[in-house]
């Protein structure tokens, strides 16, 4: 199975365990790239990104067009933690379940 489906296939599983009344929009869908939303409320989200072809993933809330909180590994595994979504606090790869239960705990 390529990483893409792999990827898709653990989106679709903690979609449904941690916000599973909130509905999930895919804005882009490629062989080697996924773009999606989890919608929380009209102006709240959180948006997923993962590219196959360069490892990048990026997970972030986002309330009112900005960002409240977040993990992405661009220049290494790194956090925007809520209170303070500017700063970068380095971490181990998370998994996507680590992910999403912090970002249940602070939406």
């Amino acid at each position: 199975m390529n990483d893409t489906r792999a990827f898709l296939i653990e989106l679709q599983k903690q979609h449904r365990r941690f916000f599973p009344e909130a509905p999930v929009v895919y804005l882009e869908e490629l062989p080697f790239y996924i773009k999606a939303r989890i919608v929380l409320d009209e102006d709240y989200f959180i948006e997923v990104r993962f590219n196959a072809r360069n490892g990048k993933k990026s997970y972030a809330v986002v309330r009112g067009g900005k960002r409240i909180a977040g993990f992405d590994n661009l220049d290494g595994w790194h956090i925007h933690p809520f209170g303070k979504p500017e700063t970068h606090a380095r971490v181990s790869e998370p998994s996507l379940a680590d992910v999403f239960h912090y970002f249940l705990q602070g939406v």
